[in-house]
């Protein structure tokens, strides 16, 4: 059932409601008044006759003189409106008195009842006593159940009005926010809201609105991605391949050639493999891999990356030194791969990134609480607009768009989730043509 049929039947159910209350509680009272005056009404009429039959008694009914019928009224109410008839024993009338208030009312009067006295002898004749009562106030009594009708439909009609205008008014965000989540399903991405009320719906159409910005950028940076993973991986294919052929031909028989092919060949398999490392671990951000954490010793953990990266630092032209300042039997509890993974990330950005001749520092130094690493190096620097983008999914700075490789940048915000991951925190201070610096925590449990 959709949200406008759930509204609407909440808000008849509502109306049905206060229309039973009306009827059990305020209709009641009415008829309830309308009864009672009719019953003081009815017991006045009563007394009334109730008088005249005991005068008819006393006096032995011999009216043979319609002016004895005066005793009649003289014992009937002022307030009655009431006529009273005296007929022979042919049945004329001798006698017909209209009470004052009867008088003073004139036409318009309703009888509603009539009361025969019989006289003594029977053939002797009768009196009659009829009373009445204003027709306004039977058509007030009728008015009234019309009134209550009337009302019961007012408040039905009114109650429909106010309820498809309040649903109408209640559905118009939900509407717009169904339109433009069709839109966004069709491919659309440059989309507003008309909503501009500062209430719960226009929040969540501001956080809808961020939402789709960032899908936006993230499909863009996405589509970045692609074009440099396409690159990246055409350009060692391409080497790859060629150098293949050569060897393939037979046209090389200098052996020092041959290996150097091997060699190069060896290099750019080596890329693609490291380019297929950053993918899987790009993709394991969103499953959320259990670390794999586990005891390591520090020291032997931080020689094998350095002597991995001297070697590295020195084939690009560059000096490399490091600074181990921690306890030799210093062991910690961590996923040493991952630890490991972003060590090499920005020691190979270090590396790209710096200038020719440049240097590298790598450093570890021991806290009371935790580790702390860092990579600087005396390369190109982040421009300052940058640095707040950098760990940013697909963000690649200038230098990446503009070389041949460029990565994916996918590196810096792999880094960033490992070290949070292990309840780390990774920060970088850079100055443009003056170099960076990148330093990252790991907290630890020290176990000698």
């Amino acid at each position: 059932m959709s949200i406008a049929k759930k509204l609407f039947l909440s808000f008849i159910a509502v109306i049905l409601l206060n229309l039973l209350f009306f009827k059990f509680v305020f209709e009641d009272k009415i008829i309830e008044q309308l009864k009672n005056d009719r019953h003081e009404q009815y017991m006045l009429e009563k007394e009334a006759a109730e008088r005249v039959r005991f005068n008819q008694l006393m006096k032995n009914a011999r009216f043979k003189d319609p002016v004895d019928a005066r005793i009649i009224s003289e014992e009937l109410p002022n307030d009655l409106m009431y006529q009273i008839i005296v007929e022979n024993s042919e049945g004329k009338e001798i006698y017909r008195k209209n009470s004052q208030a009867l008088a003073k009312k004139g036409a318009g009067m309703k009888a509603v009842s009539e009361y025969y006295f019989q006289h003594d002898p029977p053939n002797a004749g009768r009196t009659i006593i009829r009373f009445y009562t204003d027709e306004s106030d039977i058509l007030a009594s009728k008015g009234v159940s019309m009134m209550v009708m009337y009302i019961y439909g007012s408040i039905v009609v009114i109650g429909l009005i106010f309820v498809a205008l309040l649903v109408r008014w209640i559905l118009r965000p939900v509407n717009e926010l169904s339109r433009i989540t069709s839109e966004i399903k069709s491919g659309k991405r440059n989309i507003r809201f008309s909503y501009k009320r500062n209430d719960e719906f226009g929040q969540l159409f501001h956080s809808f609105t961020d939402m789709v910005d960032q899908l936006r950028y993230s499909e863009d940076r996405q589509q970045e991605l692609i074009s440099a993973v396409a690159h990246d991986f055409r350009t060692p294919l391409t080497s790859i391949k060629g150098y293949a052929s050569y060897i393939s031909s037979g046209r090389v028989t200098d052996q020092a050639r041959v290996q150097n092919y091997m060699h190069k060949i060896e290099e750019r398999a080596s890329a693609l493999e490291e380019l297929m490392d950053e993918l899987q671990d790009f993709n394991q951000l969103h499953h959320e891999k259990p670390l794999n954490i586990d005891r390591f010793h520090v020291h032997t953990f931080m020689r094998s990356v350095i002597d991995e990266y001297r070697g590295k630092a020195k084939m690009a032209g560059l000096g490399f030194r490091s600074k181990v300042r921690v306890s030799e039997a210093l062991h910690i509890y961590a996923d040493e791969a991952k630890i490991r993974r972003v060590l090499e990330n920005l020691l190979n950005n270090a590396i790209y990134y710096n200038k020719p001749d440049g240097s590298i520092l790598l450093t570890c130094d021991q806290r009371d609480t935790h580790l702390l690493f860092s990579v600087i190096d005396k390369g190109e620097g982040i421009a300052k607009e940058d640095l707040n983008k950098i760990f940013t999914k697909f963000y690649r700075g200038e230098k990446s768009r503009n070389r041949n490789s460029g990565g994916t940048g996918l590196g810096l915000t792999i880094c960033q989730n490992i070290v949070e991951r292990h309840g780390g925190q990774i920060d970088v201070v850079s100055e443009l043509g003056e170099g960076s610096c990148f330093s990252f925590k790991i907290p630890f449990h020290p176990s000698v």
